[in-house]
Protein backbone atom coordinates (compact mmCIF):
# COMPACT_ATOMS: atom_id res chain seq x y z
CA UNK A 1 0.00 0.00 0.00
CA UNK A 2 0.78 3.76 -0.12
CA UNK A 3 1.71 3.84 3.43
CA UNK A 4 4.83 1.70 3.11
CA UNK A 5 6.27 4.21 0.03
CA UNK A 6 8.47 5.45 2.64
CA UNK A 7 9.54 4.76 6.16
CA UNK A 8 8.37 7.41 9.09
CA UNK A 9 11.06 10.03 9.02
CA UNK A 10 12.04 9.93 5.64
CA UNK A 11 12.49 13.32 4.11
CA UNK A 12 12.32 13.28 0.12
CA UNK A 13 15.14 16.14 -0.35
CA UNK A 14 14.13 17.98 -3.44
CA UNK A 15 16.83 19.87 -5.29
CA UNK A 16 15.41 22.42 -8.18
CA UNK A 17 15.76 25.58 -9.91
CA UNK A 18 14.55 28.28 -7.94
CA UNK A 19 11.75 29.26 -10.34
CA UNK A 20 10.77 26.08 -10.86
CA UNK A 21 10.18 25.74 -6.84
CA UNK A 22 8.11 28.91 -6.55
CA UNK A 23 6.21 28.58 -9.79
CA UNK A 24 5.82 25.30 -10.72
CA UNK A 25 6.19 22.91 -7.15
CA UNK A 26 4.69 25.82 -4.37
CA UNK A 27 1.18 26.41 -5.83
CA UNK A 28 0.77 22.61 -5.98
CA UNK A 29 2.94 21.09 -3.02
CA UNK A 30 -0.10 20.74 -0.98
CA UNK A 31 -1.97 17.91 -3.31
CA UNK A 32 1.29 15.86 -2.75
CA UNK A 33 1.51 16.34 1.05
CA UNK A 34 -2.43 15.70 1.37
CA UNK A 35 -1.98 12.48 -1.16
CA UNK A 36 1.43 11.37 0.27
CA UNK A 37 1.14 12.53 4.33
CA UNK A 38 4.02 10.00 5.36
CA UNK A 39 6.00 11.75 2.88
CA UNK A 40 8.38 14.79 4.53
CA UNK A 41 9.44 17.39 1.38
CA UNK A 42 12.79 19.30 1.66
CA UNK A 43 13.37 21.78 -1.14
CA UNK A 44 17.02 23.10 -1.97
CA UNK A 45 16.68 25.69 -4.27
CA UNK A 46 19.17 26.67 -6.78
CA UNK A 47 19.60 28.62 -10.08
CA UNK A 48 22.40 26.97 -12.36
CA UNK A 49 23.43 23.72 -13.18
CA UNK A 50 26.53 24.04 -11.01
CA UNK A 51 24.54 24.60 -7.84
CA UNK A 52 23.09 21.05 -8.08
CA UNK A 53 26.58 19.61 -7.99
CA UNK A 54 27.20 19.72 -4.02
CA UNK A 55 23.52 18.59 -3.66
CA UNK A 56 22.55 14.73 -2.77
CA UNK A 57 19.01 14.91 -4.13
CA UNK A 58 16.18 12.27 -4.73
CA UNK A 59 14.50 14.49 -7.10
CA UNK A 60 16.17 17.45 -9.17
CA UNK A 61 14.68 19.83 -11.59
CA UNK A 62 17.78 21.91 -13.26
CA UNK A 63 17.31 24.46 -15.87
CA UNK A 64 20.01 24.23 -18.89
CA UNK A 65 20.83 22.53 -22.36
CA UNK A 66 20.64 18.68 -22.72
CA UNK A 67 24.18 18.62 -22.26
CA UNK A 68 24.63 20.59 -18.87
CA UNK A 69 21.92 18.25 -17.45
CA UNK A 70 23.42 14.85 -18.00
CA UNK A 71 21.73 11.97 -19.24
CA UNK A 72 18.64 9.90 -17.92
CA UNK A 73 17.30 13.52 -17.31
CA UNK A 74 13.19 14.31 -19.06
CA UNK A 75 13.18 17.47 -20.33
CA UNK A 76 9.85 19.32 -19.37
CA UNK A 77 6.99 20.07 -21.58
CA UNK A 78 5.68 22.77 -22.75
CA UNK A 79 9.23 24.93 -23.03
CA UNK A 80 8.76 27.22 -25.68
CA UNK A 81 9.07 30.83 -24.62
CA UNK A 82 5.99 32.96 -24.46
CA UNK A 83 5.26 37.08 -23.39
CA UNK A 84 3.40 37.31 -20.70
CA UNK A 85 2.32 40.49 -18.42
CA UNK A 86 -0.18 41.41 -15.66
CA UNK A 87 -4.10 41.59 -17.12
CA UNK A 88 -3.58 45.15 -15.42
CA UNK A 89 -1.02 46.22 -17.49
CA UNK A 90 -2.47 48.12 -20.73
CA UNK A 91 -0.90 48.56 -24.22
CA UNK A 92 0.81 47.36 -26.92
CA UNK A 93 3.70 44.92 -25.94
CA UNK A 94 5.27 46.57 -28.61
CA UNK A 95 5.61 49.90 -26.63
CA UNK A 96 6.06 48.26 -22.77
CA UNK A 97 8.91 47.80 -21.09
CA UNK A 98 10.40 44.24 -21.82
CA UNK A 99 11.94 41.76 -19.08
CA UNK A 100 14.55 39.37 -19.80
CA UNK A 101 16.06 36.64 -17.91
CA UNK A 102 19.63 36.59 -19.28
CA UNK A 103 21.44 33.14 -19.23
CA UNK A 104 19.13 31.64 -21.98
CA UNK A 105 20.01 31.66 -26.07
CA UNK A 106 16.95 32.78 -26.87
CA UNK A 107 15.29 35.67 -25.85
CA UNK A 108 13.53 38.97 -26.80
CA UNK A 109 16.20 39.55 -29.54
CA UNK A 110 15.01 36.32 -31.12
CA UNK A 111 11.62 36.75 -30.50
CA UNK A 112 11.78 40.75 -32.07
CA UNK A 113 13.52 39.81 -34.94
CA UNK A 114 10.83 37.11 -35.77
CA UNK A 115 8.31 40.20 -36.00
CA UNK A 116 11.06 42.28 -37.64
CA UNK A 117 11.05 44.86 -34.41
CA UNK A 118 14.37 46.50 -33.16
CA UNK A 119 14.54 47.27 -29.38
CA UNK A 120 16.22 46.76 -26.21
CA UNK A 121 14.73 45.05 -23.13
CA UNK A 122 14.15 47.75 -19.73
CA UNK A 123 15.08 45.38 -17.11
CA UNK A 124 17.50 42.24 -16.94
CA UNK A 125 17.51 39.71 -14.54
CA UNK A 126 18.82 36.18 -13.75
CA UNK A 127 15.89 33.82 -13.49
CA UNK A 128 12.62 33.23 -15.57
CA UNK A 129 10.97 33.04 -11.88
CA UNK A 130 11.51 36.53 -11.20
CA UNK A 131 11.47 37.72 -14.85
CA UNK A 132 7.08 36.45 -14.27
CA UNK A 133 7.42 37.95 -10.91
CA UNK A 134 8.24 41.30 -12.07
CA UNK A 135 5.09 40.65 -14.97
CA UNK A 136 2.85 39.67 -12.25
CA UNK A 137 3.34 43.14 -10.81
CA UNK A 138 3.12 45.23 -13.41
CA UNK A 139 6.43 45.96 -14.48
CA UNK A 140 6.34 44.84 -18.11
CA UNK A 141 6.47 42.08 -20.78
CA UNK A 142 8.55 39.25 -19.64
CA UNK A 143 9.88 36.29 -22.17
CA UNK A 144 9.36 33.20 -20.17
CA UNK A 145 9.19 29.43 -20.62
CA UNK A 146 5.81 28.02 -21.27
CA UNK A 147 5.91 25.50 -18.75
CA UNK A 148 6.91 27.86 -15.55
CA UNK A 149 3.78 30.45 -16.53
CA UNK A 150 1.62 27.77 -16.68
CA UNK A 151 -0.09 28.01 -12.91
CA UNK A 152 0.28 31.62 -13.35
CA UNK A 153 -1.82 32.51 -16.62
CA UNK A 154 -4.47 29.80 -15.20
CA UNK A 155 -4.89 32.04 -12.20
CA UNK A 156 -5.49 35.19 -13.96
CA UNK A 157 -1.89 36.35 -12.22
CA UNK A 158 -0.85 37.01 -16.01
CA UNK A 159 -1.98 36.67 -19.88
CA UNK A 160 -0.56 36.44 -22.90
CA UNK A 161 0.65 39.63 -24.32
CA UNK A 162 1.54 38.34 -28.02
CA UNK A 163 0.70 34.92 -29.89
CA UNK A 164 3.62 34.74 -31.43
CA UNK A 165 6.29 32.16 -29.17
CA UNK A 166 9.95 31.35 -29.98
CA UNK A 167 11.96 27.76 -29.35
CA UNK A 168 13.86 27.97 -26.35
CA UNK A 169 17.39 25.88 -26.44
CA UNK A 170 17.33 25.07 -22.54
CA UNK A 171 14.85 23.68 -20.87
CA UNK A 172 13.88 22.42 -17.41
CA UNK A 173 15.19 18.34 -16.92
CA UNK A 174 13.24 16.37 -14.06
CA UNK A 175 15.46 13.58 -13.10
CA UNK A 176 14.42 11.20 -10.07
CA UNK A 177 16.53 8.44 -8.27
CA UNK A 178 14.57 5.05 -9.44
CA UNK A 179 15.79 3.30 -6.15
CA UNK A 180 13.53 5.60 -4.39
CA UNK A 181 9.88 4.60 -3.71
CA UNK A 182 8.72 8.33 -2.66
CA UNK A 183 11.11 10.09 -5.29
CA UNK A 184 9.20 8.13 -8.10
CA UNK A 185 5.88 8.78 -6.30
CA UNK A 186 6.92 12.69 -6.25
CA UNK A 187 8.54 12.46 -10.56
CA UNK A 188 4.67 11.37 -11.50
CA UNK A 189 3.35 14.00 -9.48
CA UNK A 190 4.82 16.60 -10.99
CA UNK A 191 4.56 15.17 -14.54
CA UNK A 192 0.48 14.37 -13.81
CA UNK A 193 0.64 18.38 -12.52
CA UNK A 194 2.30 19.74 -16.03
CA UNK A 195 -0.48 17.44 -18.08
CA UNK A 196 -3.42 19.01 -15.71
Amino acid sequence: GRADASAPGDVLTVATSVSVAQWVIAPNLADFTARNPEISVRLLSAIWPDDFHASQADVQVRFGSEKQVGRGAERLRPDRLVAVKAPTLAGDPFDLPLIEAVGTSSGWKTWLDKQGVQRQPAVFVDTFGMALHLAVHGSGVALISEFLAKHAMATGLVESAHDSTVECNEGYYLSADASNPAAALFRDWLLEQIRV
